[in-house]
């Protein structure tokens, strides 16, 4: 009789185990059926790689299971969009919305992709929801100000760009974000403040276009000018970073894809990612020189010399007409002290690429330290023939002719290196110098004020030059 109690307790525990399993077997059917309901249909995945194909089918399968339905439907989310099938990812996205409503990640992506395909309110809506969400999650906030301004609510999109510089004071995009709206609502002196922060911030890699813009629309032309000729990439606008989509890299199977989205994690900071991504890049495609090339330079440039030597021999055989190839392994090997050896592919390059400026310009180099100075000036000569709308090599065969004392045709090739690439600054900092010291204040002044409007001239070269011009005319440069 004294057993009867705890009989009684282990059947009521089996009765509520029992009725938590239905209850869990019901919820995760109910899931299912959620799930399976927006799904997209499969795409036409026949060129692509057959990792992604296997990726897709399990992932897909997991979304129609029972009790993995959820996590089958993010992996599936994450293939696409990484992959570029965003219909696909953003009706996934949709799906994964309504089941996790208090997850921020899936209305963001979601909403790059909207604002792709430039359907900017639908995009403007979830990322209120994302700034509500999670209000510390800057790219959010950056990309809601963005769509705020394209979509005409400049008080909002001010309130917003300036909640990000108070959370996040250096911000360029933000402060991009501001001149905009000063530019477009006629406040010339403001804009131009804070567009000349966000230039020197970012070394003209975001605001270049709005700058030269405002430079001419206030008649400041030869600013203008001079930040047009010094900066040959264009400045068009670049997404901020973002965490979240950079996280979509790890499940990409697009070499160039993964290519492109290197560059861009390296240029925002983060070498060691974009590394891997250069990698993954090269076991997809094991013959594509581009991605080689690309991890070859960004080891040189993180001193992971093994690796950068390795990729840029392979680039060498796999494409020896390549000549970029050619000479970064040259001057990689100059660069480590393997004098021989990077004469001898030089040579090789030459070889393989007699048409390449580069090429004979390195050659040019190595001429002059090898003292075969007229051998040196036919190469310089060959690179300008070659490429006659860059000013390196002008610049550098004009300078060795001053050197030699030929200096009216040392000029010449300074003032063709100008209409090569306007407002160069070494050219126009030499025939600055090369006025001054001759005595011809009207050409000196014609030069100083050149040099005065070129950013990229450095301020130690531009103050010498101040000192060099009052020494000889003996008043400052005005």
């Amino acid at each position: 009789m004294k057993k009867r109690p705890i009989l009684s307790l282990v059947g009521s525990a089996v009765i509520i185990a029992a009725v938590f399993a239905a209850w869990w077997w019901l919820r995760a059917g109910k899931i299912q059926s959620q799930i399976v309901a927006v799904l997209p249909a499969s795409p036409d995945v026949s060129d692509s790689p057959a990792r992604l194909r296997d990726e897709l089918s399990s992932a897909e399968a997991e979304a129609r299971s029972r009790f993995h339905a959820y996590s089958g439907l993010v992996k599936l989310s994450r293939l696409y969009h990484a992959n570029g099938f965003l219909n696909e990812a953003a009706q996934c996205y949709t799906g994964l919305e309504a089941l996790d409503p208090s997850q921020p990640r899936w209305p963001h992506l979601h909403a790059t992709i909207l604002a792709g395909f430039g359907e900017i309110d639908a995009a403007l809506a979830l990322w209120q929801r994302v700034v509500t969400l999670d209000p510390k999650f800057i790219p959010a906030q950056l990309r809601l100000g963005d769509c705020q301004l394209k979509s005409n609510r400049p008080d909002a999109a001010s309130a917003t760009y300036s909640r990000v510089l108070t959370e996040d004071p250096p911000n360029s995009y933000a402060l991009l974000g501001l001149a905009r709206l000063d530019y477009e609502a006629g406040r010339w002196e403001k804009a131009q403040q804070r567009l000349e922060t966000v230039v020197q911030q970012t070394n003209y890699t975001l605001g270049y276009d709005l700058i030269v813009t405002l430079y001419e629309k206030s008649g400041q032309t030869d600013r203008a000018r001079a930040i047009r000729a010094s900066q040959k990439a264009s400045g068009a606008y670049r997404d901020p970073p973002d965490p979240w989509l950079d996280d979509l890299m790890d499940v990409c199977y697009d070499p160039y894809r993964l290519a492109l989205s290197a560059g861009f994690i390296a240029r925002n900071g983060n070498p060691a990612q974009a590394v891997q991504l250069l990698q993954r890049a090269i076991e997809l495609a094991p013959d594509d020189v581009s991605s080689r090339f690309q991890l070859g330079t960004l080891s040189i440039e993180q001193k992971n010399f093994p690796v950068a030597r390795e990729q840029l021999e392979r680039c060498t055989r796999l494409a020896p007409g390549f000549a970029d190839g050619w000479a970064q392994l040259s001057g990689l090997q100059t660069q480590l002290g393997e004098t021989s050896a990077a004469a001898s592919t030089l040579a090789a390059g030459l070889a393989h690429c007699p048409d390449s400026p580069g090429l004979h310009l390195m050659h040019a180099r190595s001429l002059l330290k090898a003292g075969s100075n007229s051998e040196a000036i036919a190469e310089f000569r060959e690179s300008i023939r070659l490429r006659p709308n860059e000013a390196d090599a002008y610049i550098e065969l004009a300078n060795f002719l001053i050197n030699l004392g030929r200096v009216d045709e040392a000029v010449r090739l300074l003032e063709q290196s100008l209409e090569a690439e306007p407002g160069n600054p070494m050219a126009i900092s030499t025939l600055a110098f090369h006025a001054i010291t001759t005595g011809d204040e009207l050409s000196a002044q014609r030069w100083m004020a050149k040099v005065r409007n070129q950013p990229r001239v450095a301020r130690e070269q531009a103050v010498q030059l101040r000192a060099a011009y009052e020494q000889q005319f003996g008043h400052p440069f005005r």
